[in-house]
């Protein structure tokens, strides 16, 4: 190797540009991304930025998700009076919830195949119902009441971090990315009225089947669900034609950790609202998968299919007593489908 490379390799790496000539500097070519001499006068050191990437490092995108999700839990309370309460205690099952959301989703890498990724959404929950069964000892069904649910809204975001492999370059292109995250999901949910349900005891609890215990104009119950979840999984994308991507994203969730506030507002025995907080940690999943066309080399859309799933048991405090019960089962679910559109940056 010439002294006019060594002197080019060295001066580059350490920011210097002073004795070597001209003729021995430009000897190999220009260091990409580095100082290099330019003559025409005295020299002077410029940097010369890397090439643009293949795939685009960086976007930011906009998209509306359309959903329905449940939630159900009984709380267990017989282990206080096994002869009095039934096992389960009380039954309830929120359904139908309908939820309409906007999220900001965004995603970047660096040159190590390093790819942060996520997003952040929120919206409304409308439509539904709240089905509120409970039970004595053998199971004897003594009130089985029907509210209607009218709000409120819905709040969530994911962050992961994600290892890009390329698997295959040739035809289409696959690609696999490991990841690790954290999922935050809340949920909140207003129910109106009392409509009284057949029971076991000829409604001496509620009241005839079908009559309206209390009006549909009067809130009821509020319920606030919380997760806060470890997401392990991958990202699959298969590329074809140069402008078609399918993308899977698939997160085992091994720690879900619930908080539970769930406020009957006309239980004055109760107290002060919330009167029950639930909490557990348990597990659940994530699943989604999406089709996305290129319109060009920046603006892509994409539309697609998610379903979220969290379970756990664990405790139910009645605040103002102090008292600590069995939460069992307790699920969440929701599944919907999306549309999005993306801006994509070319460069790092």
């Amino acid at each position: 190797m010439n002294r006019g490379w060594l002197c080019t390799a060295a001066l580059a790496a350490a920011g210097l540009v002073p004795w070597c000539t001209p003729a021995s500097a430009q000897v190999g070519g220009p260091l990409v991304g580095g100082p290099v001499p330019v003559y025409g006068g005295e020299s002077e050191a410029v940097y010369i930025p890397p090439p643009p990437s293949v795939e685009p490092n960086f976007q930011l995108g906009l998209r509306y998700w359309h959903s329905e999700g449940k939630t159900r839990f009984d709380i267990d309370s017989s282990r206080l009076a096994p002869d009095f309460y039934g096992s389960p205690t009380s039954t309830l099952d929120y359904d139908g919830m309908q939820g309409d959301t906007i999220e900001f989703t965004f995603r970047a890498a660096n040159e190590t195949d390093t790819i942060f990724k996520g997003f952040v959404g929120g919206g409304w929950i409308d439509g539904g119902s709240l089905d509120d069964e409970d039970y004595f000892a053998g199971q004897v069904k003594f009130s089985d009441t029907y509210s209607s649910i009218d709000g409120d809204g819905m709040l969530y975001g994911t962050l992961d971090l994600a290892k890009r492999f390329n698997i295959a370059t040739g035809g289409p292109e696959l690609q696999i990315n490991p990841l690790i995250g954290f999922n935050y999901w809340q949920e909140t949910a207003d129910a109106y009225g009392v409509r009284c349900n057949p029971d076991q005891v000829g409604g001496i609890y509620c009241g005839p089947p079908g009559s309206v215990a209390v009006p549909f104009g009067t809130k009821v119950i509020t319920n606030e669900v919380h997760w806060a979840s470890l997401r392990l999984g991958a990202e699959v994308k298969v590329k074809f034609l140069d402008r078609i991507t399918l993308i899977g994203d698939a997160a085992f969730l091994p720690v879900a950790y619930l908080w539970n506030d769930d406020s009957h507002h006309l239980r004055r025995d109760l107290g002060p609202t919330p009167n029950i907080k639930d909490s557990g940690t348990g597990w659940g999943y994530q699943l989604e998968g999406s089709a996305q066309i290129d319109i060009n080399e920046n603006w892509a859309i994409s539309s697609g299919v998610r379903y979220w799933y969290a379970k756990t048991d664990g405790d139910s405090e009645f605040v103002h007593t102090g008292t600590t019960v069995d939460l069992q089962d307790f699920t969440s679910e929701r599944i919907g489908v999306f549309g999005d559109v993306t801006y994509r940056f070319s460069t790092f």
